[in-house]
């Protein structure tokens, strides 16, 4: 115990090296723990959003056909565990034509229409609605992204033509605006009831591919496995049709990880440079310790505690500050940084096991860094300590 209160002393005896050490501690726990907590919750986010109008896999016909039997297999679908909803779609795109309060518009849309009835089911349509709502019987209805409505300033009730694919020109009624929460969706997509799209598209009754939500979106790999074996349909999920994208976030992820540890190995470093200094000033006090009778473990333990100290005090803070940084972003919104991302709050999501891992972590890199020259001090000879002037 005697240890514990000589490195004490030799932290008080070196405030201004002490706290440059804390210092450098608390800042790269602190950057680090708030790097992961926005990075995670913005990961989150974007995969949320993404899921919000997308499927969770994707069914189509293995030879590449319409598929005709569609509410068969749908109601098959249906009875797999695990199975939201599924709900078949004819996905496309299309050239709209608005005239509104800011002049002509028209403009290449993707559109994605649905049987109505099962997507407000599985899909939670009203949820996403902001103006007008799901009227299943309004055939003509148009449904489109609030983005897209603001930069048009598209109303309720206006009107819109639509040009297929096939060339054929639709007068529809916009019934709804939709925020998705995904910033390419709420631009660039709209939704059409399925009966009008097969209407447009003189294809008659089939559809494309039928889009199946889970109650949990992870077990798609499993559920999309059973699809394929037992109805014989191609199937895709949502993890594959994203794969690019969310390579780019794991990337980015390890990359901002890896640059922001560099701040946590620079106060390692610190550390080093304090206790290295320290043992240089402090050789007559290790001999006198060392004649005292102190064995190299004792010298040792000293200046092991003191680098521990140094660095777990700036951890505490470091990891007490960060929480709060989070909390506060997580529930007052920062314009400047919301506007950008298309967020109305920044969403964080940290867990105990990545908050447990920085401290692990952190206190690895203090622990070598104070062994070097604790294991320095404690090879001094009592004689040679005492000669040192």
């Amino acid at each position: 115990m005697i240890e514990f209160f000589i490195a004490k002393k030799h932290i008080v005896e070196r405030k201004k090296q002490s706290f440059i050490s804390m210092l450098g501690v608390f800042i790269g726990v602190t950057v680090l723990t708030v790097s992961i907590g926005i990075s995670n919750g913005l990961d989150k986010n974007m995969i949320q959003s993404i899921l919000s109008l997308t499927s969770h896999i994707l069914v189509s016909d293995s030879t590449n056909q319409e598929i005709v039997d569609y509410e068969e297999l749908s109601e098959k679908i249906n009875q797999i565990k695990g199975v939201k909803g599924s709900i078949p779609m004819i996905s496309t795109q299309a050239i709209i034509k608005y005239h509104g309060v800011f002049g002509n518009y028209t403009s290449g849309v993707k559109v994605e229409a649905y049987d109505l009835e099962k997507a407000e089911k599985a899909l939670e349509l009203s949820s996403m609605i902001k103006e007008g709502k799901i009227d299943i019987e309004k055939k003509n209805g148009i449904y489109v992204g609030k983005e897209l409505a603001d930069s048009t300033g598209m109303k309720i009730g206006d009107e819109i033509t639509m040009v297929s694919a096939e060339n054929t020109e639709i007068p529809l009624q916009i019934a709804g605006v939709f925020q998705s929460g995904f910033y390419d969706y709420d631009v660039n997509l709209v939704l059409l009831p399925l009966k009008m799209a097969q209407y447009m598209s003189y294809r008659g009754q089939v559809v494309d591919k039928i889009n199946v939500r889970l109650q949990n979106p992870y077990d798609a790999p499993r559920v999309a496995e059973e699809i394929s074996q037992n109805l014989s349909m191609m199937t895709m999920t949502w993890g594959n049709m994203n794969r690019n994208l969310l390579s780019a976030l794991s990337l980015e992820k390890t990359v901002m990880i890896l640059v922001f540890s560099l701040i946590v190995i620079i106060a390692g470093f610190v550390v080093w440079v304090t206790l290295n200094t320290l043992v240089r000033e402090k050789v007559k006090d290790i001999g006198i310790l060392r004649s005292m009778g102190f064995s190299q473990k004792n010298i040792m333990g000293i200046f092991l505690i003191q680098g521990l100290i140094l660095g777990v005090v700036g951890i505490i803070l470091g990891i007490c500050v960060s929480l709060g940084i989070l909390w506060y972003l997580k529930n007052y919104s920062l314009a400047f940084i919301t506007s950008i991302y298309y967020l109305t709050k920044i969403p964080i999501e940290i867990s105990g096991k990545e908050i447990a891992v920085i401290v692990g972590a952190n206190l690895g890199i203090i622990f070598i860094s104070s062994i070097f020259p604790a294991y320095r001090a404690s090879k001094m000879e009592s004689v040679e300590a005492l000669r040192h002037e």
